[in-house]
C-alpha cells in the first residue's frame, strides 16, 4: 500500500477525487478511529466529509495484522446498507480502491457516540428498538441474495478481526473454556446466511438530539452468521451494565428492545434461539475481557466481574442473557 492516508496528505487525496481544491482552506482533524483505521475529519466553507484509510498492523499491544482491503469492504457495505435504510448510514462520497480510501459525509457535530453516552450515564434505551430494527433490515432483505454473497464472500477479514484475535485468544488464554467456546466458532465458520456488519455495537452508533441516529465502520462486513451481530451488540450492553450498575435497569430495557425490534423487522428465531444468543453474547463478553482487544470502558473490578458474567453465561446459556443479575 504506497499512498498513507495523514493530516499532510488528504488535501491532495481530496483535489485527485474531485471533493476540494481548498487545500489553504481546508481545517483537518484526526478522529478517533478505534485502534484499526486512520480517520480524518476535513472541514472549510461548505464542506464537511470523513476520509478513511484501513490500517494494516492495528493499535493493539499485542500484533494484530489485517488486509487493508476491508476498506474497500466497507465502502461497499455502505452503498447497500445506506440503499437499504438511507438515513441511517453516512452518504459515501468517494472510493479508491487501489489506495483503500474512502470519503463519506461528515455528520452533525452534535451527534454523540452511544456507547460514551452509556458511560456518561444517558442510555438512551429506547433507541435499541431502533437499533434491532435497523439491523433486522439489513439481515432480512440481504438474506439469500446471490448477489450479496458474492459481494461479501471474502470471510478473511473476520478471522482476522474477531475470530482469531477474540475467540480463539480466548480459547488459548483460558483453555479450560476452548471445548466449550469451539461450537460457537465453528457455527459461525460454517454459516453463510445474509451480511453480516461485524462491528455492530452502540461504540460504532452516533444518537442526535434530533433523533437521527447512524451507524459506522463496516468494514468487518461479510456473509455469514446474523447471531454474531446480535451477540457483538448484547455483549457490549451486558459489559455495561457490568461497569454501571446503577444503568442495569435501564441497559436491560435497550437490550430487550433491541431483541425485539429485530424480531420485528427479521422474524422469529431468525438470528437462533435466545440460547443461542446468550451463548454468543458470552463469547464475545469474554472477548472483550480476554481477547487481543479488551474493552476500554471497563477498570479492572469491573473485567474481573465481567469474566464471572461471560462465563456464567457461556456455562448456562439456556437461563438466559441477564441470569447473572
Amino acid at each position: 500500500m504506497d499512498f498513507v492516508l495523514s493530516t499532510e496528505t488528504v488535501a491532495g487525496w481530496l483535489a485527485d477525487h474531485g471533493l476540494s481544491s481548498q487545500a489553504e482552506t481546508l481545517e483537518v482533524e484526526e478522529l478517533d478511529g478505534g485502534v484499526s483505521a486512520v480517520v480524518l475529519a476535513v472541514r472549510a466553507p461548505d464542506l464537511g466529509l470523513v476520509v478513511k484509510q484501513a490500517l494494516p498492523r492495528l493499535r493493539v499491544r499485542d500484533v494484530w495484522q489485517a488486509k487493508p482491503e476491508r476498506t474497500d469492504t466497507e465502502a461497499a457495505a455502505l452503498r447497500l446498507c445506506g440503499e437499504l435504510t438511507p438515513a441511517a448510514v453516512p452518504r459515501l462520497l468517494a472510493h479508491a480502491p487501489e489506495q483503500h480510501v474512502l470519503a463519506m459525509e461528515l455528520l452533525p457535530a452534535a451527534a454523540r457516540n452511544w456507547q460514551a453516552e452509556i458511560g456518561a450515564g444517558r442510555p438512551h434505551a429506547g433507541e435499541g428498538r431502533w437499533a434491532g430494527v435497523t439491523l433486522g433490515t439489513w439481515h432480512a432483505a440481504t438474506s439469500g441474495r446471490a448477489d450479496v454473497a458474492a459481494a461479501f464472500d471474502d470471510f478473511e477479514a473476520f478471522e482476522q478481526l474477531r475470530l482469531r484475535p477474540f475467540h480463539e485468544t480466548v480459547m488459548r488464554r483460558r483453555p479450560e473454556l476452548a471445548a466449550t467456546l469451539a461450537p460457537y466458532v465453528e457455527e459461525l465458520r460454517n454459516t453463510r446466511r445474509c451480511l453480516v456488519h461485524g462491528d455492530y455495537a452502540p461504540k460504532n452508533i452516533l444518537v442526535a438530539p434530533d433523533g437521527r441516529r447512524w451507524v459506522l465502520d463496516f468494514e468487518v462486513a461479510h456473509t455469514g452468521n446474523p447471531v454474531f451481530d446480535l451477540g457483538f451488540f448484547l455483549s457490549f450492553v451486558v459489559l455495561s451494565a457490568v461497569r454501571w450498575p446503577a444503568l442495569t435497569a435501564e441497559l436491560r430495557r435497550l437490550g430487550d428492545g433491541f431483541l425485539a425490534g429485530h424480531e420485528e423487522t427479521a422474524g422469529p428465531g431468525f438470528a437462533g434461539d435466545a440460547a443461542s444468543i446468550t451463548g454468543h453474547t458470552a463469547c464475545l463478553v469474554l472477548a472483550r475481557t480476554d481477547g487481543t482487544s479488551p474493552a476500554q470502558f471497563l477498570d479492572e473490578p469491573s473485567r474481573e466481574r465481567a469474566r464471572t458474567v461471560g462465563v456464567s453465561l457461556l456455562e448456562r446459556p439456556e437461563q438466559g442473557l441477564w441470569s447473572w443479575l
